[in-house]
């Protein structure tokens, strides 16, 4: 009971984003692609101070991001670091897949949704959807030129993550 007591009363005297870990973050409400500029800012700063209390605690920043992962992949690491103890908020950690998924991510551009083509490559959610549609209209894309094609796309975003395109 005494704990419990003493834990409601700490929990009351924090402020409201470190009772919910980042949930004033907009990245938890939008697709990271969807973001502003200033908000895509604001996540990456929240996002990196939380990897930087949940996950390198354990493990050097290098060891994690040394393989790309897909977004899948990289939602049953963090779910598995989780399950395992990792000390964080089931928001810390919806924080972490995204911000390892965006900035860490592969996509193989053949067969993703749109939600994974604006995950990964930071496209909106209008730009991801037009990239699925031309891929169904037109057939799959064979390099970053063909990908470029599609109308809205912006070539400088795909470009600075040619790393993260799988053509396969």
């Amino acid at each position: 009971g005494l704990l419990l007591s003493a834990t409601i009363g700490a929990r009351a005297a924090m402020p409201p984003q470190a009772k919910n870990g980042a949930a004033s973050t907009p990245a938890l409400t939008k697709s990271v692609g969807d973001l502003t500029a200033e908000e895509e800012d604001a996540f990456v700063k929240v996002a990196e101070a939380t990897l930087e209390r949940v996950c390198v605690a354990c493990h050097p920043f290098e060891n994690i991001i040394k393989n790309r992962r897909t977004m899948p992949d990289w939602d049953a690491q963090v779910t598995q670091m989780a399950m395992r103890g990792a000390p964080g908020t089931e928001n810390d950690f919806t924080l972490a897949k995204k911000y390892l998924t965006r900035y860490y991510g592969i996509i193989h551009v053949n067969s993703a949704t749109a939600e994974e083509l604006s995950a990964v490559l930071g496209l909106s959610s209008k730009t991801a959807a037009a990239v699925v549609e031309y891929r169904k209209a037109n057939g799959k894309f064979t390099d970053l030129a063909s990908l470029l094609k599609v109308e809205g796309v912006d070539k400088a975003k795909l470009e600075e993550n040619a790393d993260a395109l799988r053509f396969d």
